[in-house]
Protein backbone atom coordinates (compact mmCIF):
# COMPACT_ATOMS: atom_id res chain seq x y z
CA UNK A 1 0.00 0.00 0.00
CA UNK A 2 2.80 2.25 0.95
CA UNK A 3 5.07 1.59 -2.33
CA UNK A 4 1.24 2.09 -4.27
CA UNK A 5 0.70 5.37 -2.78
CA UNK A 6 4.59 6.71 -3.18
CA UNK A 7 4.21 5.91 -7.38
CA UNK A 8 0.71 6.95 -7.51
CA UNK A 9 2.78 10.71 -5.88
CA UNK A 10 5.72 9.95 -7.96
CA UNK A 11 3.81 9.68 -11.57
CA UNK A 12 1.97 12.68 -10.93
CA UNK A 13 5.29 14.97 -10.72
CA UNK A 14 7.65 13.32 -13.44
CA UNK A 15 4.35 13.51 -15.63
CA UNK A 16 4.21 17.46 -15.23
CA UNK A 17 7.71 18.17 -14.49
CA UNK A 18 7.93 16.06 -18.22
CA UNK A 19 5.80 18.38 -19.49
CA UNK A 20 7.28 21.32 -18.60
CA UNK A 21 10.33 20.61 -19.42
CA UNK A 22 9.22 19.17 -23.08
CA UNK A 23 6.68 21.68 -24.19
CA UNK A 24 6.44 26.13 -24.02
CA UNK A 25 5.14 27.77 -21.22
CA UNK A 26 1.78 28.22 -23.22
CA UNK A 27 1.33 24.21 -24.02
CA UNK A 28 2.32 23.76 -20.28
CA UNK A 29 -0.52 25.56 -19.23
CA UNK A 30 -2.81 24.24 -21.64
CA UNK A 31 -1.92 20.38 -20.67
CA UNK A 32 -1.92 21.84 -16.81
CA UNK A 33 -5.63 22.88 -17.07
CA UNK A 34 -6.42 19.32 -19.21
CA UNK A 35 -4.81 17.68 -16.55
CA UNK A 36 -6.99 19.89 -13.85
CA UNK A 37 -10.27 18.67 -15.78
CA UNK A 38 -9.34 15.30 -16.74
CA UNK A 39 -8.65 14.25 -12.74
CA UNK A 40 -11.31 16.39 -11.33
CA UNK A 41 -13.85 14.31 -13.41
CA UNK A 42 -12.25 11.39 -12.39
CA UNK A 43 -12.18 12.72 -9.38
CA UNK A 44 -16.13 12.39 -9.40
CA UNK A 45 -15.65 8.54 -9.74
CA UNK A 46 -13.82 8.60 -6.13
CA UNK A 47 -17.31 8.73 -4.71
CA UNK A 48 -18.05 5.47 -6.79
CA UNK A 49 -14.78 4.25 -5.23
CA UNK A 50 -15.72 4.79 -1.60
CA UNK A 51 -19.13 4.08 -1.34
CA UNK A 52 -18.02 1.12 -2.92
CA UNK A 53 -15.36 0.56 -0.48
CA UNK A 54 -17.95 1.25 2.50
CA UNK A 55 -20.22 -0.61 1.10
CA UNK A 56 -18.78 -4.02 0.30
CA UNK A 57 -16.95 -3.83 3.61
CA UNK A 58 -20.16 -3.66 5.84
CA UNK A 59 -21.78 -6.59 3.63
CA UNK A 60 -18.92 -8.31 4.51
CA UNK A 61 -18.70 -7.07 8.26
CA UNK A 62 -19.13 -9.81 10.78
CA UNK A 63 -19.46 -13.16 8.30
CA UNK A 64 -15.99 -14.25 8.72
CA UNK A 65 -14.89 -14.55 5.48
CA UNK A 66 -14.03 -12.57 1.96
CA UNK A 67 -17.66 -14.00 -0.52
CA UNK A 68 -20.91 -13.04 0.75
CA UNK A 69 -23.16 -16.34 1.18
CA UNK A 70 -26.09 -14.86 -1.41
CA UNK A 71 -28.42 -17.25 0.73
CA UNK A 72 -27.68 -14.87 3.62
CA UNK A 73 -29.11 -11.91 2.22
CA UNK A 74 -27.26 -11.36 -1.49
CA UNK A 75 -31.09 -11.36 -3.00
CA UNK A 76 -32.16 -7.49 -3.80
CA UNK A 77 -28.30 -6.57 -2.90
CA UNK A 78 -26.90 -4.59 -6.32
CA UNK A 79 -23.51 -5.59 -7.54
CA UNK A 80 -21.19 -2.78 -7.36
CA UNK A 81 -19.04 -2.90 -10.04
CA UNK A 82 -22.37 -2.99 -12.81
CA UNK A 83 -23.66 -0.48 -11.04
CA UNK A 84 -20.59 2.05 -10.90
CA UNK A 85 -19.77 1.47 -14.69
CA UNK A 86 -22.99 2.58 -15.21
CA UNK A 87 -23.06 5.87 -13.20
CA UNK A 88 -19.43 6.14 -15.28
CA UNK A 89 -21.34 6.09 -18.97
CA UNK A 90 -23.79 8.89 -17.21
CA UNK A 91 -21.08 11.08 -16.00
CA UNK A 92 -19.56 10.80 -19.80
CA UNK A 93 -22.76 11.35 -20.87
CA UNK A 94 -23.11 15.08 -18.70
CA UNK A 95 -19.53 15.79 -20.15
CA UNK A 96 -20.78 15.43 -23.65
CA UNK A 97 -23.56 16.75 -23.20
CA UNK A 98 -22.41 19.84 -21.41
CA UNK A 99 -19.32 20.43 -23.37
CA UNK A 100 -20.66 23.16 -25.47
CA UNK A 101 -21.28 25.49 -22.06
CA UNK A 102 -17.21 25.56 -21.08
CA UNK A 103 -15.41 23.98 -23.05
CA UNK A 104 -14.11 26.64 -25.77
CA UNK A 105 -13.46 28.66 -22.61
CA UNK A 106 -11.90 25.57 -20.61
CA UNK A 107 -9.41 23.66 -23.59
CA UNK A 108 -8.13 26.28 -25.53
CA UNK A 109 -6.25 23.73 -27.55
CA UNK A 110 -7.48 20.37 -28.85
CA UNK A 111 -11.18 21.54 -28.18
CA UNK A 112 -12.84 18.45 -29.44
CA UNK A 113 -10.43 16.01 -28.88
CA UNK A 114 -9.89 17.41 -25.35
CA UNK A 115 -13.77 16.86 -25.09
CA UNK A 116 -14.10 13.10 -26.03
CA UNK A 117 -10.56 12.25 -24.20
CA UNK A 118 -11.98 13.38 -20.97
CA UNK A 119 -15.44 11.53 -21.69
CA UNK A 120 -13.86 8.01 -22.65
CA UNK A 121 -11.85 8.31 -19.85
CA UNK A 122 -14.50 8.92 -17.33
CA UNK A 123 -16.02 5.53 -18.10
CA UNK A 124 -12.74 3.59 -18.20
CA UNK A 125 -11.96 5.29 -14.65
CA UNK A 126 -15.48 4.25 -13.67
CA UNK A 127 -14.52 0.78 -14.19
CA UNK A 128 -10.89 0.88 -11.84
CA UNK A 129 -13.02 2.99 -8.85
CA UNK A 130 -15.39 -0.04 -8.73
CA UNK A 131 -12.84 -2.55 -8.59
CA UNK A 132 -10.48 -0.90 -6.30
CA UNK A 133 -13.57 0.04 -3.94
CA UNK A 134 -14.70 -3.39 -4.15
CA UNK A 135 -10.98 -5.34 -3.85
CA UNK A 136 -10.58 -2.37 -0.55
CA UNK A 137 -13.87 -3.65 1.05
CA UNK A 138 -13.11 -7.36 0.90
CA UNK A 139 -9.79 -6.56 2.52
CA UNK A 140 -7.62 -7.59 -0.50
CA UNK A 141 -5.20 -4.73 0.31
CA UNK A 142 -2.39 -6.22 -2.07
CA UNK A 143 -4.18 -6.89 -4.94
CA UNK A 144 -5.78 -3.43 -4.19
CA UNK A 145 -2.19 -2.17 -4.06
CA UNK A 146 -1.19 -3.52 -7.19
CA UNK A 147 -4.01 -2.49 -8.95
CA UNK A 148 -3.78 1.85 -8.06
CA UNK A 149 -0.39 0.98 -8.81
CA UNK A 150 -1.02 -0.36 -12.56
CA UNK A 151 -2.96 2.56 -13.51
CA UNK A 152 0.05 5.09 -12.45
CA UNK A 153 2.16 2.96 -14.12
CA UNK A 154 0.99 2.59 -17.66
CA UNK A 155 0.66 6.45 -17.17
CA UNK A 156 3.93 6.75 -16.94
CA UNK A 157 5.03 4.33 -19.84
CA UNK A 158 2.60 5.91 -22.01
CA UNK A 159 4.27 9.43 -21.41
CA UNK A 160 7.14 8.54 -21.75
CA UNK A 161 6.46 7.08 -25.54
CA UNK A 162 5.11 10.22 -26.71
CA UNK A 163 8.26 11.94 -25.09
CA UNK A 164 10.43 9.49 -27.18
CA UNK A 165 8.46 9.46 -30.49
CA UNK A 166 6.59 12.56 -31.04
CA UNK A 167 6.55 15.54 -28.34
CA UNK A 168 3.12 16.97 -28.62
CA UNK A 169 0.08 18.72 -26.51
CA UNK A 170 -2.41 16.40 -27.70
CA UNK A 171 -0.07 13.34 -27.27
CA UNK A 172 0.46 14.11 -24.10
CA UNK A 173 -2.99 14.61 -23.26
CA UNK A 174 -4.22 11.48 -24.74
CA UNK A 175 -1.38 9.11 -22.56
CA UNK A 176 -2.58 10.51 -19.52
CA UNK A 177 -6.54 9.99 -20.74
CA UNK A 178 -5.87 6.43 -21.99
CA UNK A 179 -4.11 5.23 -18.82
CA UNK A 180 -7.44 5.45 -17.41
CA UNK A 181 -8.25 1.55 -18.88
CA UNK A 182 -5.36 0.04 -17.07
CA UNK A 183 -7.73 -1.76 -14.89
CA UNK A 184 -8.80 -4.17 -17.70
CA UNK A 185 -4.79 -5.58 -17.32
CA UNK A 186 -5.84 -6.29 -13.99
CA UNK A 187 -9.20 -7.92 -14.72
CA UNK A 188 -7.70 -10.19 -17.49
CA UNK A 189 -4.94 -10.84 -15.24
CA UNK A 190 -6.10 -11.21 -11.73
CA UNK A 191 -8.91 -14.36 -10.56
CA UNK A 192 -9.13 -11.70 -7.38
CA UNK A 193 -10.05 -8.75 -9.65
CA UNK A 194 -12.39 -10.56 -11.76
CA UNK A 195 -14.72 -11.63 -8.00
CA UNK A 196 -15.51 -8.12 -7.67
CA UNK A 197 -17.68 -8.62 -10.44
CA UNK A 198 -19.79 -10.49 -8.59
CA UNK A 199 -19.38 -8.22 -5.08
CA UNK A 200 -23.09 -6.85 -3.64
CA UNK A 201 -23.43 -3.83 -1.71
CA UNK A 202 -24.99 -4.17 2.23
CA UNK A 203 -28.48 -2.45 1.12
CA UNK A 204 -31.10 -2.68 -1.57
CA UNK A 205 -31.05 -0.75 -4.60
CA UNK A 206 -32.82 2.42 -3.16
CA UNK A 207 -31.12 3.02 -0.38
CA UNK A 208 -27.48 2.04 -1.88
CA UNK A 209 -28.43 4.35 -4.43
CA UNK A 210 -29.23 7.10 -2.38
CA UNK A 211 -25.90 6.87 -0.56
CA UNK A 212 -24.22 6.63 -3.86
CA UNK A 213 -25.55 9.71 -4.99
CA UNK A 214 -24.60 11.76 -1.67
CA UNK A 215 -20.91 10.09 -2.38
CA UNK A 216 -20.76 11.94 -5.74
CA UNK A 217 -21.82 14.90 -4.60
CA UNK A 218 -19.04 14.79 -2.22
CA UNK A 219 -16.71 13.08 -5.29
CA UNK A 220 -17.67 16.57 -7.07
CA UNK A 221 -16.88 19.10 -4.21
CA UNK A 222 -13.37 16.93 -3.75
CA UNK A 223 -12.43 17.02 -7.68
CA UNK A 224 -12.96 20.77 -7.23
CA UNK A 225 -10.82 21.65 -4.39
CA UNK A 226 -8.14 19.15 -5.10
CA UNK A 227 -7.40 18.34 -8.91
CA UNK A 228 -10.06 20.65 -10.30
CA UNK A 229 -8.67 24.20 -8.87
CA UNK A 230 -6.94 25.27 -11.48
CA UNK A 231 -10.44 24.53 -13.91
CA UNK A 232 -11.89 27.75 -11.04
CA UNK A 233 -8.72 29.76 -11.87
CA UNK A 234 -9.65 29.88 -15.74
CA UNK A 235 -13.19 30.11 -14.91
CA UNK A 236 -12.78 32.76 -12.88
CA UNK A 237 -9.85 34.50 -14.88
CA UNK A 238 -9.05 36.06 -17.76
CA UNK A 239 -6.78 34.30 -20.32
CA UNK A 240 -4.14 36.68 -20.67
CA UNK A 241 -3.30 36.31 -16.73
CA UNK A 242 -4.20 32.66 -17.12
CA UNK A 243 -1.63 31.84 -19.64
CA UNK A 244 0.89 33.74 -17.38
CA UNK A 245 -0.02 31.55 -14.56
CA UNK A 246 1.92 28.33 -15.38
CA UNK A 247 4.43 28.79 -12.38
CA UNK A 248 1.63 29.20 -9.74
CA UNK A 249 -0.37 26.38 -11.83
CA UNK A 250 2.31 24.36 -11.03
CA UNK A 251 2.76 25.09 -8.13
CA UNK A 252 -0.71 24.38 -6.64
CA UNK A 253 0.09 20.82 -8.22
CA UNK A 254 3.29 19.73 -6.78
CA UNK A 255 2.67 21.28 -3.01
CA UNK A 256 -0.29 19.29 -2.83
CA UNK A 257 0.49 16.35 -4.29
CA UNK A 258 2.71 14.73 -1.63
CA UNK A 259 0.42 14.54 0.85
CA UNK A 260 -3.54 14.12 -0.89
CA UNK A 261 -2.04 11.59 -3.52
CA UNK A 262 -0.84 9.02 -0.83
CA UNK A 263 -3.50 10.15 1.20
CA UNK A 264 -6.28 8.89 -1.23
CA UNK A 265 -4.31 5.57 -2.30
CA UNK A 266 -5.04 5.20 2.01
CA UNK A 267 -8.61 6.34 1.77
CA UNK A 268 -9.89 2.59 1.66
CA UNK A 269 -7.96 1.65 4.34
CA UNK A 270 -9.25 4.55 6.46
CA UNK A 271 -12.98 3.37 5.61
CA UNK A 272 -13.10 -0.26 6.06
CA UNK A 273 -11.29 1.23 9.33
CA UNK A 274 -13.99 3.43 10.95
CA UNK A 275 -16.40 1.20 9.23
CA UNK A 276 -15.22 -1.93 11.75
CA UNK A 277 -14.25 0.27 14.10
CA UNK A 278 -16.47 3.48 14.61
CA UNK A 279 -15.79 3.27 18.62
CA UNK A 280 -12.21 4.40 17.80
CA UNK A 281 -12.91 7.80 15.41
CA UNK A 282 -11.93 10.20 17.89
CA UNK A 283 -8.53 8.05 19.07
CA UNK A 284 -7.86 7.53 15.18
CA UNK A 285 -8.30 10.88 13.78
CA UNK A 286 -6.58 12.81 16.68
CA UNK A 287 -3.53 10.56 15.48
CA UNK A 288 -3.71 11.06 11.94
CA UNK A 289 -4.70 14.46 12.07
CA UNK A 290 -1.36 15.10 14.13
CA UNK A 291 0.73 13.59 11.95
CA UNK A 292 -0.69 15.79 9.28
CA UNK A 293 0.15 18.56 10.75
CA UNK A 294 3.97 17.48 11.69
CA UNK A 295 4.09 17.01 7.50
CA UNK A 296 2.38 19.97 6.68
CA UNK A 297 4.36 22.20 9.04
CA UNK A 298 7.94 20.30 7.88
CA UNK A 299 6.79 20.46 4.41
CA UNK A 300 5.71 24.08 4.65
CA UNK A 301 9.43 25.18 6.13
CA UNK A 302 10.95 22.89 3.43
CA UNK A 303 8.91 24.91 0.30
CA UNK A 304 9.90 28.20 1.80
CA UNK A 305 13.34 27.15 1.91
CA UNK A 306 14.35 25.45 -1.20
CA UNK A 307 10.83 25.63 -2.72
CA UNK A 308 11.95 28.32 -5.22
CA UNK A 309 15.28 26.94 -5.90
CA UNK A 310 13.66 23.37 -6.87
CA UNK A 311 11.34 25.19 -9.38
CA UNK A 312 14.01 27.49 -11.08
CA UNK A 313 15.85 23.87 -11.99
CA UNK A 314 13.81 21.72 -12.31
CA UNK A 315 11.00 24.51 -14.28
CA UNK A 316 13.00 27.12 -14.95
CA UNK A 317 9.70 28.89 -13.01
CA UNK A 318 10.06 31.56 -10.59
CA UNK A 319 7.86 31.58 -7.57
CA UNK A 320 8.51 33.08 -3.72
CA UNK A 321 8.86 30.86 -1.01
CA UNK A 322 6.11 32.92 0.79
CA UNK A 323 3.76 31.21 -1.57
CA UNK A 324 5.00 28.08 -1.86
CA UNK A 325 4.98 27.88 2.12
CA UNK A 326 0.93 28.40 1.92
CA UNK A 327 -0.12 26.39 -0.81
CA UNK A 328 1.79 23.52 0.71
CA UNK A 329 -0.20 24.33 4.21
CA UNK A 330 -3.11 24.71 2.14
CA UNK A 331 -3.04 21.03 0.82
CA UNK A 332 -2.30 19.94 4.33
CA UNK A 333 -6.03 21.44 5.16
CA UNK A 334 -7.27 19.70 1.76
CA UNK A 335 -5.51 16.58 3.25
CA UNK A 336 -7.30 17.21 7.12
CA UNK A 337 -11.39 17.75 4.75
CA UNK A 338 -10.45 14.29 3.15
CA UNK A 339 -9.99 12.51 6.62
CA UNK A 340 -13.20 14.26 8.15
CA UNK A 341 -14.81 13.22 5.43
CA UNK A 342 -13.97 9.94 5.33
CA UNK A 343 -14.66 9.55 8.70
CA UNK A 344 -17.96 10.73 8.77
CA UNK A 345 -18.44 8.66 4.94
CA UNK A 346 -17.79 5.20 7.20
CA UNK A 347 -20.30 5.85 10.11
CA UNK A 348 -22.80 6.67 7.09
CA UNK A 349 -23.42 10.36 7.78
CA UNK A 350 -23.95 10.48 4.02
CA UNK A 351 -25.83 13.90 4.15
CA UNK A 352 -23.30 15.46 6.04
CA UNK A 353 -20.32 14.17 4.26
CA UNK A 354 -21.67 15.86 0.69
CA UNK A 355 -22.98 18.85 2.51
CA UNK A 356 -18.84 19.47 3.90
CA UNK A 357 -17.53 19.09 0.71
CA UNK A 358 -19.99 20.63 -1.33
CA UNK A 359 -20.25 24.37 0.62
CA UNK A 360 -16.15 24.01 0.90
CA UNK A 361 -16.30 24.39 -2.57
CA UNK A 362 -18.76 26.81 -3.16
CA UNK A 363 -16.39 29.02 -0.68
CA UNK A 364 -13.38 27.85 -2.84
CA UNK A 365 -15.45 29.45 -5.94
CA UNK A 366 -16.83 32.91 -3.86
CA UNK A 367 -13.01 33.81 -2.52
CA UNK A 368 -11.67 33.28 -6.54
CA UNK A 369 -14.46 35.81 -7.41
CA UNK A 370 -13.23 38.47 -5.03
CA UNK A 371 -11.25 41.38 -5.88
CA UNK A 372 -7.12 40.98 -5.46
CA UNK A 373 -4.20 39.27 -7.59
CA UNK A 374 -4.64 36.12 -8.87
CA UNK A 375 -1.73 34.64 -5.90
CA UNK A 376 -3.91 36.22 -3.14
CA UNK A 377 -7.35 34.80 -4.15
CA UNK A 378 -5.68 31.69 -4.33
CA UNK A 379 -4.62 31.45 -1.20
CA UNK A 380 -7.26 32.87 0.19
CA UNK A 381 -9.57 30.27 -1.49
CA UNK A 382 -7.58 27.41 -0.56
CA UNK A 383 -7.23 28.30 3.17
CA UNK A 384 -10.83 29.50 3.56
CA UNK A 385 -12.76 26.87 2.00
CA UNK A 386 -11.31 23.59 3.19
CA UNK A 387 -12.06 24.81 6.99
CA UNK A 388 -15.55 25.37 6.15
CA UNK A 389 -15.92 21.91 5.24
CA UNK A 390 -13.57 20.69 8.07
CA UNK A 391 -16.17 22.51 10.75
CA UNK A 392 -19.13 21.24 9.09
CA UNK A 393 -17.88 17.51 9.36
CA UNK A 394 -16.60 17.66 13.20
CA UNK A 395 -20.36 18.71 14.13
CA UNK A 396 -21.37 15.98 12.28
CA UNK A 397 -18.52 13.87 13.60
CA UNK A 398 -19.68 14.71 17.28
CA UNK A 399 -23.32 14.58 16.66
CA UNK A 400 -23.25 10.95 15.23
CA UNK A 401 -24.43 8.85 18.25
CA UNK A 402 -25.93 5.95 16.32
CA UNK A 403 -22.97 5.01 13.91
CA UNK A 404 -23.85 3.63 10.90
CA UNK A 405 -27.25 5.49 10.99
CA UNK A 406 -28.08 7.43 7.86
CA UNK A 407 -27.54 10.95 7.65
Amino acid sequence: MALAGVLVAASGFIVQIAVGRTLSEADTASFLVFWSLLFAVLGITGGIQNETTRAVRAGMSGLGRLEVDQRLGGRGRVRVVPVGLAVGGLIAVVVLASSPLWSAHVLSEHTVAGVILVAVAALAFSGHASVTGALAGAGLWSVYARAVALESAVRLVLVAVVAAVSVTLIGYMAATAMATGAWLLALSCSEQCRRTLKMRADRPAPAYFSGLGHALIASSSTAVLVVGFPVLIQLTTDDDIVKQAAPLIMAISLTRAPLLLPLNTFQGVAIAHFVEHPERRARTLTVVVGIVAAVAAVGAGLAALIGPWIMKVLLDYTIGSAVLAGLTAAGALLALLTLTGTAVLALGRHRAYSAGWAIASIMAVVMLLLPGTLQQRVLLSLWVSPLVGVAIHTWALVRARVPGSVG
